[in-house]
């Protein structure tokens, strides 16, 4: 007969304590080489800025129509430029209107410099709409008009809101304010 050896249980728990570890030690260490990749990748790999593909045909081509401006020219474009970013806003401080009528003189003026159309509308202090103007194109004036809302005889002061409008579109722009004295007699 051959001696088989027969395993005690302190035996086979030692085995599968030993066993346990290992699987622990396994999961351990590649948890650890998980998060060295993952940080490597991440300083070394997400900064990079992607290249431009170069396509055959990308490159400027040689000159055709272009020409070289005079120092004329560009100042003039220059010029134009400017002139097309500026509004200068002239109206009368004061304002006289006809208790009868409601009417009487406005001073607003778009000199030819702004080259955009305006529309001018007073409000007295409690924000009541007392006229509005309508399109003023540059290089055109307001000296007389009728109120849309009567006022009392008296002196007001009365806020002026320009609505600055695109030339080409429209569209409003901007608004810029002035204070007026309006005095209805």
């Amino acid at each position: 007969m051959t001696d088989i050896p027969i395993k005690t249980e302190e035996e086979e728990d030692e085995k599968k304590k030993k066993k346990k570890r290992f699987l622990w030690l396994w999961l351990l260490f590649m948890l650890l080489v998980g998060i060295a990749g993952g940080t490597y990748l991440y300083f070394n790999h997400s900064r990079v800025i992607p290249k431009s593909q170069l396509v055959a045909g990308d490159f400027l081509p040689n000159q055709k129509d272009a020409k070289k401006m005079s120092d004329t020219e560009l100042a003039k474009y220059a010029q134009e430029a400017v002139d097309a970013s500026q509004f200068q806003l002239m109206i009368n401080p004061k304002s006289t209107i006809s208790f009868d009528t409601q009417s009487g003189y406005i001073g607003i003026k778009n000199p030819k410099t702004n080259v955009y159309p305006i529309n001018v509308r007073f409000y007295t202090t409690d924000n009541k709409e007392v006229y509005v103007s309508g399109a003023i194109e540059p290089g055109q004036e307001v000296t007389s008009g009728t109120l849309s809302s009567k006022l009392k005889k008296g002196t007001y002061e009365v806020k002026a809101q320009f609505d600055i409008y695109d030339n080409k579109t429209k569209q409003k722009r901007g608004q810029q304010f002035a204070i007026v004295t309006m005095t209805v007699q």
